[in-house]
């Protein structure tokens, strides 16, 4: 199929001498100063204007583009001009506006497989994605709304290609004060039954967990107040994802009162499908109780289709016990007694689950920062298995950065991503055993680099164990005659010792 090139301004193209056929009209719209966006016109005929049929809009890069109008694709032709079909073989488009996808289903297959395959659209053809996605200007431009990025996944169906989502990728992120960036596998993909919907990120305290979710937010979903202050991208200047992950929409949680996620404002949130839970207000000042409790009533009653309704009576029994879960839910003004006296941490999480499922869809990551702040463990254990169940009903996944065994004990050890500073250098560990089902212990000793020569229970027995002569007895005594398991075998590990010595 011929395809000629027009300005914005000018006439149409005269020279046509082939049908059906099509015109390309280049825009001034640029995606931080990428230049691919173009109108797409079919030509069946020329006889009425009925034989020119609008197919909106598409973007159009070339291999190895640059930022700046001069690099524009096809930009060395004039207005009017036949493109060449060794251009064509350099390019590739993809739509981020459904309806061109919608107008070319209603022109026939055959048709609309032709322009899509002259176009070379990475929706259509997975080979053509692979040769373009690690460009900036693919990720940059091509991918910048949300919507792309399903399209990219999801248009292809429509003629007859199969999808290919992406569910496993690199993040490079470069924080201050570290000589290198922090380079992350996250693997989301199906392995068996082994649970594979949730990551981690562990690690002491100033190795830059809080800063790595905030940048992983922007990455993801294109947000951030300073990006768009200053008419930038996230990708490139906040960090890099090879390849760009097939996410639509990202919530960003966290109950400290520390956190550094962007807060969006609501037509923010929309444009970038992003949205923020957490303590902190639009204001930046912390939310009281009474202020938890107005949002968790302010989300039940806006309308909520049937299915996350039920989805969220089905989990909320992990998190409170009533015994009437129907109207505690639809019906909340007959439980103002019950919702008054929650407590703090369940209106914490009560409110974490309303907001993730209100806001999630298929393919949604919830990055979720210290879950385990104001919620004792049984709490935080009813929460995480609220939050596997949205996943899993909802095609989601979900990053976690905690300090908590407990939830790196719900992990296989492929999930979990341990930070580590030698200096100012970062490293990202995977554990050297299986954490899945471990004892907390082994977890909290490896994975969170408590080492014999800290002061934990250990040393405190040491102690104990010196001053009553090794009379494991006399410690017990001093425990009301209670010792845990774990303590009495360290102590008993002392005394075969000394014995050795002896």
């Amino acid at each position: 199929m011929k395809v000629y090139i027009r300005n914005r301004s000018s006439s149409h193209p005269t020279n046509i001498d082939m049908y059906p056929c099509l015109v390309l009209t280049r825009d001034t719209w640029n995606d931080y100063s990428y230049y691919t966006f173009f109108l797409v016109q079919l030509r069946i005929g020329s006889n009425s204007s009925s034989d020119r049929i609008s197919l909106y809009s598409t973007r159009i890069m070339k291999r190895g583009q640059q930022e700046g109008k001069e690099h524009r694709p096809f930009e060395d032709l004039v207005d009017g001009d036949e493109i060449p079909v060794s251009d064509l073989a350099n390019i590739c488009s993809l739509s981020s506006d459904e309806r061109y996808y919608k107008e070319l289903e209603s022109i026939g297959a055959d048709l609309a497989q032709t322009i899509l395959f002259t176009l070379r659209d990475v929706a259509v053809s997975k080979e053509i994605r692979e040769q373009f996605q690690s460009e900036p200007c693919f990720k940059i431009s091509l991918l910048r709304e949300s919507g792309a990025r399903e399209l990219l996944d999801t248009a292809g169906s429509q003629f007859g290609s199969t999808g290919h989502l992406v569910s496993r990728f690199e993040a490079e992120i470069p924080l201050p004060g570290a000589s290198a960036p922090h380079r992350f596998h996250f693997n989301f993909e199906k392995q068996n039954d082994v649970p594979h919907r949730i990551n981690s990120i562990v690690g002491l305290n100033g190795v830059g967990k809080t800063q790595v979710m905030a940048r992983l937010a922007m990455l993801l979903s294109g947000f951030s107040k300073a990006a768009t202050k200053e008419k930038r991208a996230t990708l490139g200047t906040e960090g890099m994802l090879e390849p760009v992950p097939s996410i639509y929409t990202v919530v960003a949680v966290s109950f400290s009162a520390f956190d550094e996620f962007d807060k969006p404002t609501k037509t923010q949130g929309e444009n970038f499908q992003y949205s923020y839970c957490g303590l902190q207000g639009s204001r930046g000042k912390l939310k009281s109780k009474e202020s938890l409790l107005g949002d968790i009533r302010t989300m039940l009653s806006n309308d909520m289709p049937d299915d996350k309704r039920n989805l969220l009576k089905s989990v909320l029994k992990n998190l409170v016990r009533v015994d009437d879960i129907d109207t505690f839910v639809d019906q909340p003004e007959k439980h103002e007694v019950m919702y008054e006296r929650l407590s703090a941490g369940q209106r914490l999480a009560l409110n974490c689950v309303l907001h993730i499922i209100s806001n999630i869809g298929p393919r949604t990551l919830i990055l979720f920062d210290e879950p385990e702040l104001h919620l004792h463990p049984q709490l935080l254990t009813g929460l995480l298995s609220s939050l596997m169940e949205i996943l899993e009903k909802q095609d989601s996944f979900a990053i976690i950065a905690t300090h908590s065994p407990l939830v790196i004990q719900q992990l296989p050890k492929e999930c979990v991503h341990v930070i580590r500073r030698d200096r100012s250098t970062p490293m990202v560990l995977k554990p050297t055993f299986q954490t899945f089902g471990e004892s907390l212990s082994d977890i909290t000793r490896f994975v969170f680099s408590a080492t014999d020569s800290e002061r934990d229970y250990r040393s405190i027995l040491d102690n104990m164990f010196h001053k009553t002569k090794g009379d494991i007895d006399a410690i017990r005594e001093q425990f009301g005659g209670q010792l845990s398991l774990n303590s009495t075998i360290y102590l008993e590990s002392l005394r075969s010792s000394m014995e050795h010595i002896e």
